[in-house]
């Protein structure tokens, strides 16, 4: 409805990355939890696009250095959270804000 295209279907099948136009896409994003269906959509992303650029969540640390070797940018979901958090910590104290007298 606001024009823009839409691919449903299971990403283990070639034929749902083929319909989302993988072969000239510059980055692929997953945010799956099953790391066996990660790898599946990998190797049939990069074997239509073997310069296309991963990018995924992973949710264990061991997943993400694996990822990370393929040559992935991988966001570890515990590690993310943590970071955030922290963020939001420093942000709050900071000197340099209205916050940090409250």
């Amino acid at each position: 409805q606001q024009g823009m295209a839409a691919v449903s279907g299971d990403v283990t099948d070639p034929a749902v990355l083929i319909q989302a136009h993988i072969a000239n896409a510059a980055m692929l994003v997953a945010a799956c939890p099953d790391p066996l269906v990660i790898r599946q959509m990998i190797e049939t992303a990069k074997m239509l696009n073997p310069n296309i650029e991963v990018v995924l969540r992973s949710h264990s640390e061991e997943e993400s250095l694996l990822f990370e070797k393929e040559g992935g940018t991988v966001f570890f979901a515990e590690e993310q959270l943590a970071n955030g958090m922290a963020q939001h910590v420093l942000a709050r104290f900071s000197p340099n804000t209205d916050h940090a007298h409250g």
